[in-house]
């Protein structure tokens, strides 16, 4: 595999290399045949033991030059001043015909010098998980990492039991995190900063010139596409889990899918992390801490930030004050588009915040609540049956809909709600299937959150949330 190796050019304090550990039985469940064409990658080859033994860390160890980054974070609020790739390791990058460069990262392929005593190892389940999710957010529009390939690895590991053992082959543009800059910053090394800051832009935003490659600018730049993506998670119900600074994507991308789930029934207090036990990175919470986020990555970029610290200040603390106009005209456009609503400064309040007001006192599914206003304002027979049949209660919404203004609505022709997202239950059980050998349900659920043709014969068995005793509350990283 001709990869190449941007990282081993940057300051060596920003990463370490370190070789991935060779697993017992390399095996393959899941490979993203389409990306991997877009890749430019053999599809034989990635199929054939050699690559399934290249990715799994078996080949040669002389066949890598892979490296684990070093970076810092603020975790539920707390700055931890090292953190670093504990269970990942980059590989390096496939640069494919049109000069893009795609990170090719392991995850669970072994200890690596940031592991802080952990095995650097992933349980099966969260591998599985995060090519769900990933793929299925991509498909549904959303800027994010991507899965190229799920491992088995023949080992088990210990968390709360014993379970099997996987990797995930994940791709980026970048893995530079808010954190990265963070840990340069926390150091006062300005060279480190000057080659991220350059490094961000090459791979995110390279359309910028090289000399309004600036602090500034990239705050800008983040901070825009920050505030883009949250405010598509709010509008499909998506609760990220952990937004820790290190799990902030530095290009505006959904970054590690560990405790992270949809809303089933709606609750704007919904937390789905085991560990988030005051709520910080609640549904509707996300905003608030994407902005306090971006204030840590300006702190962080202000050391090679050009003029005095008086201005550099007001220049940071002018752009973050573009996130919330930037946010609320986002989602509202985007909220408004789910009801076929034409987009004005009020539409939230006047409109979409009653209705989820609606959704939460009667416990509604967010999807398929959206979905069935959708069905009943084009008249869509036949969409309309599927979604009741999974949509309890539907006759609640229908009665809200028709004593509000919605009967007025004139949809777009293009514009849907999505009648699949990836659903807890449905994940949980793939994964219970996939720890006692069975691919399949796990085979079943990637074509089913990725593939138009599958989405055109569903049944409402596709599409329902969870009954009572199939509700999970809390994921797991799986570290």
């Amino acid at each position: 595999m001709n990869l190449s190796h941007t990282y081993l050019a940057l300051p060596s304090q920003l990463y370490r290399t370190c070789p991935p550990t060779a697993v017992s039985a390399p095996a393959l469940l899941a490979y993203n045949a389409a990306f991997g064409n877009d890749l430019g990658l053999d599809e034989h080859w990635a199929r054939s033991q050699e690559g399934i033994d290249f990715f799994a860390g078996n080949a040669n160890r002389d066949t890598y030059a892979s490296i684990a980054s070093a970076y810092s974070g603020f975790q539920f609020g707390q700055y931890n001043p090292q953190l670093g790739d504990g269970r990942a390791l980059l590989l390096g990058e496939l640069v494919t015909g049109d000069g893009t460069a795609h990170e090719i990262q392991l995850k669970g392929a072994g200890p690596t010098p940031y592991s802080r005593g952990g095995d650097g190892r992933s349980a099966l389940g969260p591998v599985i998980r995060e090519y769900l999710m990933s793929e299925a957010m991509h498909s549904l529009g959303v800027p994010t990492t991507r899965a190229l390939m799920a491992l088995r690895t023949g080992d088990t590991v210990i968390r709360d039991r014993l379970q099997p053992g996987g990797i995930l082959v994940r791709t980026a543009p970048s893995h530079i995190r808010f954190g990265s800059f963070q840990f340069a910053a926390a150091r006062h090394d300005e060279e480190a900063l000057h080659a991220l800051l350059d490094l961000a832009f090459t791979r995110h935003y390279p359309l910028v010139t090289a000399e309004l490659r600036t602090p500034q600018n990239l705050l800008k730049r983040v901070t825009e596409a920050t505030a883009h993506l949250i405010a598509k998670w709010m509008s499909i119900g998506f609760i990220h889990g952990v937004m820790n600074t290190d799990n902030m994507s530095i290009g505006g991308l959904t970054l590690d899918y560990g405790p992270c789930a949809f809303q089933d029934a709606f609750s704007w207090q919904r937390v789905f992390s085991s560990i988030d036990t005051g709520g910080r990175y609640r549904y509707a919470q996300q905003p608030n801490i994407g902005l306090w986020n971006l204030a840590r990555l300006a702190e962080a970029l202000l050391p090679i930030w050009p003029g005095n610290e008086s201005e550099k200040i007001a220049q940071a603390e002018a752009i973050l004050h573009t996130f919330k106009p930037t946010f609320e005209h986002q989602r509202n456009a985007l909220f408004a588009a789910k009801l076929g609503l034409r987009n004005d400064d009020t539409v939230f309040q006047t409109t979409i915040e009653p209705l989820l007001n609606f959704l939460e006192e009667y416990s509604l599914d967010f999807t398929l609540s959206f979905a069935h206003l959708e069905a009943l304002s084009k008249g869509d027979v036949e969409r309309l049956h599927l979604v009741q049949s999974a949509l309890e209660e539907h006759e609640k919404l229908e009665s809200f809909w028709h004593e509000g203004s919605f009967e007025q609505t004139q949809w777009q022709h293009n514009v849907t709600n999505p009648l699949v997202i990836p659903r807890n239950h449905q994940i949980e059980a793939a994964i219970k299937s996939a720890e006692q050998g069975d691919n399949q349900d796990t085979l079943r659920l990637i074509t089913l959150y990725t593939s138009k043709s599958a989405q055109q014969t569903l049944t409402a068995d596709d599409i329902r949330g969870p009954e009572p005793g199939e509700w999970i509350g809390r994921t797991f990283c799986g570290t």
